[in-house]
């Protein structure tokens, strides 16, 4: 774990240290149900730069709370990721990332992740877009529970050069052990400096 902070933290500091870069701090918090009538709430915060060549590097932070009949558990997750958008002269722009984190169950253990993340981003109207996407996930040990697939929708509003907020609903489907779907809701907030 140690080595995976090290190397997302010596990333970002060189990204911002790279010249045109922009900051950004994300806070989001999500609910989410599954198949199983296990009930999650969480919320992360996310720092960042943006690059004028449409790199992204960032590190995020989150807790979340599971909630089933017969217990309720509370775990920690850090993440670094790495983006990338092109623009093709399109009236869409397609994006591709590369995470890799650690997630911290408490009463159990700790292990290591990562996840691949494609989709594109439509401008809608003056300063409202649409990004629709896919996401696989899964963890680095095949003992851990955690390979997923995620499809999701997301509207995002630029209130102005500085602030943004957005609203994502999404799908996740697992079939590691038994068969579990996950709906849920995110909203967000980012403050662009």
């Amino acid at each position: 774990m140690k080595k995976i902070i090290m190397g997302g933290l010596l990333l970002l500091s060189g990204a911002a240290l790279a010249g045109d870069t922009k900051p950004f701090v994300m806070l989001d918090s999500s609910t989410e149900k599954d198949s199983l009538a296990s009930e999650y709430i969480g919320a992360n915060i996310t720092i960042g730069v943006k690059t004028a060549d449409k790199f992204e590097y960032s590190v995020k932070a989150g807790t979340s709370a599971k909630s089933t009949s017969s217990s309720d558990t509370i775990s920690n997750n850090l993440e670094f990721k790495v983006k990338k958008s092109f623009d093709l002269g399109m009236f869409f722009m397609p994006y591709v990332s590369v995470r890799v984190g650690e997630k911290l169950n408490y009463n159990t253990t700790h292990f290591s992740h990562y996840a691949f993340d494609a989709g594109a981003k439509m401008p809608l109207s003056n300063g409202l877009s649409l990004d629709i996407g896919a996401r696989y996930r899964n963890a680095f040990h095949s003992a851990e529970d955690y390979r997923s697939t995620r499809y999701h929708a997301m509207l995002v509003y630029d209130v102005d050069q500085h602030n943004t907020v957005g609203l994502r609903y999404a799908r996740s489907y697992s079939d590691v052990s038994d068969y579990e779907e996950r709906k849920s809701w995110r909203v967000h907030y980012q403050r662009n400096y």
